[in-house]
């Protein structure tokens, strides 16, 4: 049968087809990065909305407290063994201040944490939307998570600064005076008056993604570097933050003399982990580390940014590649007689 002539063409050629594909996938190679970048954003804006929410839980419970909560509660001060194995957190401390009133109310404080259901209560108040590491307490052995974590400071006790060890050699000129405690030192307790540096100007939460990081470059080296390091592997090296059990390790643990596990077993001497890998960590970080530098330290999923909470319940963005002097010195309560402090530099 002939085709009449003048009659339409139905559809396209294989040539057609294929350009018309080959357009809209350039299209939506296109429009994918930015997406993308939408996205981030959003969760970026949802993590400071969390961190809002600790910075002003934190305030509500200073104000009905008259202080702080401490870092981590091992034991109830007048009993004969102040350091039984309570090991509840700061975060736990301000479960009622974030609308957790039901399950704070249901733990026992008169008994350790460890086996009651708090230890693997989810709160996505305390979860960054951009961390997709370990969020279930089915992979953390039974152990809740927390993607923000309190300041200790410099490092694991106050007098690692003011007995002039463990510093680095180039900032020796401050000499006794400086105090780079953070507000969630272990064993003190902080109030308002405590920061005498200004609340508006010391950071107390910071982010700290559920894998940690490993061989950054910070305050130890000579000069100090730009706290960038790689981030650790899935399972067996892998450091999360426990939101709500104290599980110390190093100087948490043996140097401090609590030398339990929060399951009430002894501990070894030396450093060790409460559980295998991924391993669990109180919900703090030290400043020795700077962000994205080792597990200590504390760490983001958002490039090249970490959102932290300062001790007014403002937030704010700080650049990861921030000098590692000027991280340690934004975290300390009391360093205001630093000479390095207050010179104007930018933080961001």
């Amino acid at each position: 049968m002939k085709r009449c002539p003048g009659k339409s063409r139905l559809g396209f050629t294989l040539v057609e087809l294929l350009v018309v594909i080959a357009i809209i996938g350039v299209l939506v190679g296109l429009l994918l990065p930015a997406v993308q970048a939408a996205r981030e954003a959003a969760r970026r804006m949802s993590c400071t909305n969390n961190l809002k929410q600790i910075g002003l839980a934190l305030q509500n419970y200073h104000s009905a407290m008259r202080a702080f909560p401490q870092s981590g509660v091992l034991g109830v001060g007048g009993t004969p063994n102040p350091q039984l194995p309570y090991h509840y957190t700061w975060c736990f401390a301000i479960l009622p201040y974030i609308e957790q009133t039901t399950i704070y109310d249901a733990t026992d404080k008169s008994i350790r944490v460890w086996g009651q259901p708090v230890v693997s209560h989810r709160v996505p108040s305390f979860l960054c939307p951009s961390d997709a590491g370990y969020k279930k307490a089915s992979e953390t052995h039974g152990i809740s998570v927390t993607n923000y974590a309190g300041s200790e400071g410099y490092h694991w006790w106050r007098e690692a600064w003011l007995g002039n060890w463990w510093n680095p050699p180039y900032l020796n000129d401050v000499g006794d005076t400086a105090d780079f405690s953070g507000l969630f030192t272990i064993g003190r307790d902080m109030t308002m008056a405590d920061i005498t540096d200004g609340t508006s100007n010391t950071i107390v939460v910071a982010e700290s993604e559920s894998y940690g990081f490993k061989w950054g470059k910070g305050l130890w080296d000579r000069p100090p570097g730009s706290n960038t390091g790689k981030r650790r592997l899935r399972g067996g090296e892998a450091v999360f933050r426990s939101a709500f059990v104290f599980a110390p390790v190093c100087g948490e643990g043996a140097e401090l003399g609590w030398y339990r596990f929060p399951d009430g077993n002894n501990r070894p001497g030396g450093c060790s982990w409460f559980r295998a890998g991924p391993h669990a960590f109180t919900p703090t970080y030290l400043t020795a580390w700077g962000p994205n530098n080792e597990w200590p330290g504390a760490s983001s999923m958002h490039s090249g940014a970490i959102n932290v909470a300062r001790g007014d319940g403002s937030v704010s963005t700080i650049a990861a590649n921030i000098d590692p002097v000027v991280w340690m010195i934004i975290n300390g309560v009391a360093d205001s007689k630093n000479p390095v402090a207050g010179k104007g530099i930018d933080e961001n």
